[in-house]
């Protein structure tokens, strides 16, 4: 995880603005877990910043995610979620609830995928789909 210090410095080696919403958008990313949507970042800064628009949202995800200090995952065709966990790990979507959940991946296991192609990987995005222990204990009863 990044602190708010590095995102800072990752912004501005990009020559980005610093303002009151960009690190807004930081402090909400910030050790979140929760992978939220464009939708839900929107609606937690409204209040603070009745201004704010998504062309804000998604141009500093943007910047972050070039940085290599979030991933911008695209687990289903409606929304786009952040993640603050640039670290390689898959993600497993509940198909029921929407929740988005972090699956560990261990240096093995990505070395064992990567050493069956010549292509130059620059980052891996597994996606797992079904129903989360929570959901499927609902479908079960």
């Amino acid at each position: 995880m990044w602190t708010m210090e590095e995102a800072v410095s990752a912004l501005k080696r990009q020559g980005a603005k610093i303002t009151s919403q960009r690190l807004a958008i930081l402090r909400l990313l910030q050790g979140r877990r929760d992978h939220p949507s464009a939708e839900c970042v929107y609606q937690e800064l409204k209040g603070e910043f009745p201004t704010i628009s998504f062309a804000t949202i998604y141009s500093t995800t943007q910047l972050l995610a070039q940085a290599e200090l979030i991933q911008i995952l695209t687990v289903d065709n409606k929304r786009v979620h952040f993640d603050p966990n640039p670290e390689p790990h898959a993600h497993y979507h509940c198909i029921h609830c929407g929740r988005i959940y972090d699956i560990p991946l261990n240096e093995r296991t990505v070395g064992e995928i990567l050493q069956h192609t010549d292509f130059q990987v620059d980052q891996i995005q597994i996606y797992l789909y079904g129903a989360c222990p929570e959901c499927l204990k609902g479908l079960t009863q």
